[in-house]
């Protein structure tokens, strides 16, 4: 139990370092029960030492980004995508990732490369949501990315192999044979579940997966090892081979394919745990609790950010859940025990899904107890015979047959995840829901091996009520949100009396080059799901550049959208709209149409001009959204003669003003502004963007009103209720500012 505690006092520091509330809510849970153990007080002050330790490490992160030009890298091993190869490389005691845009040649494994090597590491994260570049290095062991057009430019030569390049070699010759033996897809999936590269799943089967919950049957984890030992252990006993050495030759085997999985993070538990396990078995006593806390332990020694990780938090939990709970299910056979197994695993990992993913699965539980059984029984199975007829050459025997299999399989999968809605999104949980809902988490596992109906649906009901309740934006009608989008706009409003979402714009089209990840990826949907939202009512594009409308159709395979209102006489609409599917085009509206329209308790009305000039910018949609008593004025990137047009023809008076053309001087005439009179400018401009947006002159022009931009405060957050707005910006001090309607602020008093 020592080892255990140790762990668990490391888990409530690093907790304290994220949220202090539940970190402490953890420390004392962990004295208590030290207390009921009888510990001494020198052991609760090792343990109390242990959680500070922590607190102030995990608090501040160690400088293990690099961004610096290196001269020469040494080829460690490949990173496998279906269309191309980039590599794993290291310099010094660093490791990085090599993007090569080049699909010719292949640098060998284990060769000196010199040559002019930039690294990039993400940058800060400048919206309110969890994802975080410079931590998904951290907990992968990077110290940064380097990207090239053409690895060939490079000046390379052979070196030593040392023992892991010996591996990796030896894994990249073994996945060359699996990719050479069919043409069909299936490969990829044999690949994904005997080495788990996971680069293999798809991003729409990735997707598939998560909403049915079964994403862990296709990485490799302790099911998988759990497998092969069971495996190895039954055709060995088959044979007549004496169980201590059947135990020698499992923890030989599982070492060999620790190795071929270069120490993958989900493999090194899985493994590590039950070679513990087996060689623990050699003696009387078998300290599991202890032998899954040093697993942990060293793996936090080896990275202390694998912490953060949620593969690590689901093992760890779920594990200890059966062994703590393995009294109250042992006495069942062996088919009611793994469903026991299965339930615990779904119900003791609620909270951290919830908190990594913010959705709650409806039918996770049930899906997992049908396709559990059907890995362990004919998926897994299967891919050790595939291995098995690829050391004896006659895989294409059996190609159709496992081309048959797995497109069954993949055609079910889809089928399920779109038949019907699997995941509730839940928005962002306080640090007293989570720790009401572990407890619940709990209570649900205990009661549901007990069979105690009675206190199962009170925990039901507890848990579900909590989950309402964080639902809810106590104190406030309507949230509009300045998304940091880099050098575009993207605005987010919601009225939470109505349960209604619009948005304003999508911010430009932009892929990060590594995963050609999309910029509304990093930035709108994840910023939404955090919020609990997966539908979209409205969706207004000012205009057709791709600074406002680049996003549109990445948005709109990802999120339900009800309708889209957008200038469909602008002049690039009918080149842009080539890109949609017909039922998208059937949710398009054109403004010009629409003099004033409703999305809940949002009013709009939409400040029509008959405008001849041939230019997007002047043909964006223009209108004034009245939040009750505020109103807010969006005017796309429209000029000053489009302005000046504007002020002959409508009253402009508004509350808070986005700012035209991301505060450029084409822009924000002295009239113009005088005309609406903002308490709060807000400018979306990207940080060090190329046109020194915001302009100084029309800073000066709005040096009445509060500005805010997206440039200086990242991401802002603007909460309405009745006659009064509050502020939360990205960066610029982290206390929420309120301010009054109509009540003007001296300009020294504008926010950081």
């Amino acid at each position: 139990m020592i080892i255990f505690y140790l762990f668990i006092s490391v888990i409530a520091g690093c907790t304290i370092s994220v949220s202090p509330l539940a970190g402490l809510f953890f420390y004392a849970i962990l004295l208590y029960s030290v207390h009921l153990k009888a510990g001494s007080l020198l052991f609760k002050g090792i343990l109390t030492t242990a959680a500070i330790l922590s607190a102030m490490f995990y608090a501040v992160p160690d400088a293990d980004l690099d961004s610096s030009n290196l001269t020469y890298i040494v080829i460690e091993d490949y990173k496998y995508y279906t269309d191309s190869i980039h590599y794993v490389v290291s310099s010094g005691e660093r490791t990085y990732e090599l993007y090569n845009e080049s699909a010719e040649g292949l640098i060998d494994i284990g060769s000196i490369c010199t040559g002019n090597l930039p690294v990039s590491i993400p940058a800060e994260q400048r919206n309110f949501i969890k994802q975080d570049g410079q931590q998904t290095l951290r907990i992968n062991e990077l110290s940064g990315r380097i990207y090239l057009s053409d690895v060939s430019e490079l000046n390379c030569e052979p070196g030593n192999l040392n023992l892991g390049q010996h591996f990796s070699n030896i894994r990249y010759k073994y996945m060359t044979k699996v990719l050479d033996s069919t043409s069909y897809e299936y490969k990829y999936d044999l690949l994904t579940l005997s080495i788990g590269n996971k680069n293999y799943i798809s991003p729409e089967f990735f997707d598939a997966l998560q909403k049915l919950g079964i994403y862990h049957l296709y990485v490799i984890s302790g099911t998988h090892v759990a497998f092969l030992s069971a495996v190895i252990f039954g055709v060995l006993r088959l044979l007549r081979v004496p169980v201590s050495t059947v135990k020698v030759i499992i923890i030989i085997s599982l070492i060999l394919f620790l190795f071929l999985n270069f120490f993958s993070p989900s493999v090194l538990r899985a493994v590590f745990m039950g070679v513990l396990l087996l060689v623990c078995s050699f003696f009387k006593k078998k300290p599991y609790l202890a032998i899954i806390s040093l697993s942990a332990i060293i793996q936090l020694i080896i990275n202390p950010y694998v912490i953060f990780h949620a593969g690590f938090q689901l093992s760890y939990v779920t594990t200890y859940f059966i062994l703590l709970t393995r009294p109250l299910f042992m006495h069942y056979s062996a088919a009611v025990q793994l469903v026991m197994i299965t339930v615990i695993s779904e119900l003791s990992t609620l909270v951290i899904v919830l908190i990594h993913f913010n959705e709650i699965s409806i039918s996770g539980l049930i899906l997992n107890i049908i396709f559990v059984p059907l890995f362990s029984f004919i998926i897994f199975p299967s891919v050790i015979i595939f291995n098995v007829l690829l050391v004896l050459n006659i895989t294409e025997v059996f190609d159709g047959l496992y081309n048959f299999l797995y497109s069954v399989l993949k055609e079910c999968i889809y089928y399920i995840a779109s038949a019907f809605k699997h995941r509730i999104p839940v928005r962002n949980l306080t640090a007293a829901g989570i720790i009401i809902l572990l407890v619940m988490s709990y209570r649900l596992t205990v009661n549901v091996l007990l069979l105690n109906v009675k206190q199962l649906l009170i925990s039901i009901v507890v848990f579900i009520t909590v989950i309402i309740i964080s639902q809810q934006s106590w104190g406030r009608e309507f949230t509009l949100t300045m998304t940091d989008v880099g050098q575009g706009d993207a605005f987010v409003m919601q009225d939470h009396k109505n349960d209604k979402t619009v948005l304003i714009d999508t911010g430009g089209a932009f892929q990060h080059e590594e995963q050609r990840i999309s910029l509304s990826d990093k930035t709108l949907l994840p910023y939404l799901k955090e919020q609990g939202t997966d539908f979209i009512d409205v969706i207004i594009i000012s205009h057709l550049d791709l600074d406002h409308s680049g996003e549109v159709l990445n948005i709109l395979r990802n999120i339900e959208v009800g309708n889209i209102i957008m200038n469909t006489d602008d002049v690039k609409f009918e080149e842009w709209s080539k890109g949609l599917k017909r039922e998208d085009l059937a949710k398009i509206y054109n403004s010009n149409e629409l003099q004033s329209f409703s999305v809940g308790n949002f009013h709009f009305e939409n400040l029509i001009l008959e405008n001849t000039l041939p230019d997007s910018n002047e043909q964006s949609v223009v209108f004034k959204a009245h939040l009750n008593q505020f109103s807010i004025l969006f005017t796309g990137d429209i000029g000053l003669v489009t302005e000046e047009h504007l002020n002959e023809r409508y009253n402009l008076k508004s509350d808070i003003l986005k700012v035209g053309h991301h505060g450029s001087n084409t822009s924000s005439g002295t009239e113009f502004i005088n005309e609406v009179d903002p308490v709060i400018a807000l400018i979306s401009a990207g940080v060090n963007n190329r046109y020194g947006h915001p302009h100084d002159s029309v800073i000066d022009t709005l040096s009445d009103s509060y500005i805010i931009s997206t440039k200086e405060n990242g991401m802002v957050e603007f909460g309405i209720n009745h006659d009064t707005i509050c502020i939360r910006a990205k960066f610029g001090g982290s206390d929420e500012q309120c301010l009054k309607k109509d009540i003007k602020k001296e300009p020294d008093n504008r926010p950081d």
